[in-house]
């Protein structure tokens, strides 16, 4: 009897001496063009953060929540002879959000957009899921600037026939044959004299040439419908097949594919392509999910918020796309799992003001520079926006995840 309760002992303490079970790693994509790869700059964020009325916003994202050291190290590291030098930001880092941005990955901080040190969306919908799960989450973002959905993400299930590519391809072509041998005269001139004038331009950024259209076959010419659908769908597989490499954390605890985040449409003003934007966002989603073998794949839609809340007009590219993004989570099959928000409630007024004011941003550039600092299609560069625009992100998957 007594080697038997040694021995029920030796056990129980053997099993709960063993490590907690890991839970599989909640994987979020976020896809989209330009604004999706993030367009907040750094030079506003930080300037917020040195002022009480605006600083709030940002806590999360300072090392420590110290706005002081990094306000100081930033003052400390600024070049006034050298604009293009970057600063020394003291960012904060969270180690149970990993995200992966093409060729960078990590643990989750400021630093994964386009602009250096800057971010998008993907920030603060991290820290949103982040803190609703105990497990791990991981960030796969797989975006490229200047994207439309009717071209280049494309998906299979909207991809035209081979007959009508080939149609599409001689049009294409006979409009570049026609176009190269249109005055050729005066092309020729304008090449030389922009050829002259970089000889001696004090700027580095060089002026283009004209160059003759290429002629490309049809196989050349359906390439490029679907290229970017078929780099992410690389993008994500790659990612989650080196989960080990990239994350030295990861304990082979597998992975579940909870959600995606799209957020794009700029691209699809053009050409006609806003005609077949909600049959294409809707054939997306169903490839996605099936691609990525995910049916219960939660899918949040980013609705164009150019120019804030100001009407678009009655039937315009921008009008029909964004009405497009909010009709597909109404279709059947996407209620319950799928939803569009709003993003033009979270234009940066402020910003607005400085851009469109007397003598524009260019008056005063130090100003401007206090809330953005790029162009509307990129929603100013403002880091509000994009830190609002991601919380509103994230918090829309959760309901989602609850919803189910």
């Amino acid at each position: 009897m007594k080697k038997f309760l040694i021995l029920s002992l030796a056990l129980i303490l053997n099993f709960t001496a063993q490590p907690a079970e890991k839970k599989p790693v909640k994987v979020f994509i976020l896809a989209g063009q330009s604004n999706m790869e993030g367009k907040g700059f750094p030079e506003p964020l930080a300037w917020q953060v040195s002022q009480e009325k605006y600083r709030e916003r940002y806590t999360h994202f300072i090392k420590d929540g110290d706005y002081e050291a990094f306000t100081k190290k930033v003052a400390e590291t600024t070049d006034p002879n050298d604009k293009r030098k970057t600063p020394t930001y003291l960012w904060s880092t969270r180690k149970d959000v990993w995200i992966n941005y093409l060729d960078k990955h990590g643990d989750l901080t400021v630093g994964y957009g386009t602009p250096r040190e800057g971010f998008g969306p993907e920030y603060n919908f991290g820290h949103v899921v982040g803190n609703h799960y105990e497990e791990q989450v991981l960030l796969i973002k797989a975006s490229w600037g200047g994207r439309a959905l009717a071209r280049g993400f494309l998906p299979p299930s909207s991809m035209l026939s081979d007959k009508e590519y080939a149609k599409q391809a001689t049009a294409q072509n006979a409009l570049n044959k026609a176009w190269n041998e249109s005055e050729p005269a005066k092309i020729e001139a304008y090449n030389k004299r922009v050829t002259e004038e970089n000889k001696t331009a004090k700027k580095k950024k060089r002026l283009r040439t004209f160059k003759p259209r290429e002629i490309v076959s049809t196989a050349q010419y359906k390439e490029q419908f679907g290229k970017d659908y078929r780099n992410m769908v690389r993008e994500v597989h790659g990612c989650l097949a080196e989960l080990g490499k990239r994350f030295p954390g990861y304990q082979d605890q597998g992975y579940e594919i909870m959600g995606f985040v799209w957020f794009q449409g700029w691209n699809d003003q053009y050409q006609d392509r806003w005609l077949t934007y909600e049959k294409n966002m809707a054939n997306f989603i169903r490839d996605v999910r099936r691609e990525f073998k995910a049916p219960n794949m939660k899918f949040v839609i980013g609705q164009m918020g150019n120019d804030g809340m100001k009407p678009d007009k009655e039937g315009s590219p921008r009008d029909t796309i964004k009405k497009a993004q909010a009709a597909v989570p109404k279709l059947a099959e996407f209620k319950g799992n799928t939803l569009c928000v709003r993003t033009d409630k979270y234009w940066d007024m402020e910003a607005h003001a400085i851009y469109t004011g007397p003598g524009g941003w260019s008056k005063d550039v130090d100003k401007w520079r206090q809330f953005g600092n790029d162009r509307p299609y990129h929603y100013y560069g403002s880091p509000w926006f994009f830190a609002q625009a991601g919380t509103a992100f994230g918090e829309a998957m959760l309901k989602l995840a609850r919803d189910k």
